[in-house]
């Protein structure tokens, strides 16, 4: 009977594991981001929404290097750069999770390079902070109408996977260190008003 019980435990680890080891997109997602033609916009989640609200607030699931070479992860790639480049709600950054997808993948418009293009990146962390510190005000996508104050790092050294699923690392400096803080947040659940000293109720209406 012990080594019954004990199979039984070293059984239930192994899915465990399985299940917390997921990459990438489940079906549900992939169903969302292949009902519509490649370059169509995709309906940003809001912290509004209760249902919304709560993916917004997981922790994003990793890719794999096969996930990303995966036809619903190359769909997503072109609906959610027309997301973020949608001149009538146009932002600097967003990440997957924006869009209902809870994996950890995010675009941010390099401001610091000729240009200004869109990257993308996948898996990315901030693997080291600078000293430097600065106070900007910050709004989201995913927070309609607000907008508040957050301190930023102003130099970071990122981790990601590359298009190609290849393991890259960069040093990131000023402004464009900021989208990267903001974007990574949103992958781990964070939005930007939790940085601010009165949360949701310190932020301010947009003027314009």
């Amino acid at each position: 009977m012990k080594n019954y019980s004990s199979y039984l435990i070293l059984v239930s680890l192994v899915f465990l594991t399985i299940a917390c080891t997921k990459t990438g997109l489940n079906r549900k997602e992939s169903e969302l981001v292949m009902s519509k033609g490649a370059y169509e916009l995709m309906e940003l989640f809001v912290i509004g929404h209760t249902s919304d609200s709560i993916l917004l607030r997981e922790k994003a699931r990793p890719f794999s290097k096969k996930d990303i070479t995966s036809e619903s992860v190359m769909h997503l790639k072109k609906r959610i750069l027309a997301t973020v480049k949608n001149p009538e709600n146009l932002g600097v950054g967003i990440a997957a999770p924006q869009v209902g997808v809870s994996a950890q993948m995010i675009y941010v418009q390099r401001l610091d390079k000729e240009g200004e293009p869109f990257e993308i990146y996948f898996n990315p962390e901030i693997v080291e902070f600078g000293d430097s510190m600065k106070v900007g005000v910050e709004g989201c996508l995913s927070v309609p109408g607000y907008r508040g104050k957050v301190k930023r790092s102003q130099n970071i050294v990122l981790n990601f996977l590359d298009s190609l699923g290849v393991q890259q690392s960069e040093k990131i400096n000023g402004f464009t260190a900021v989208i990267f803080q903001h974007e990574i947040d949103h992958i781990n659940g964070t939005l930007y008003f939790d940085h601010v000293n009165d949360g949701f109720e310190g932020l301010e209406l947009e003027t314009n």
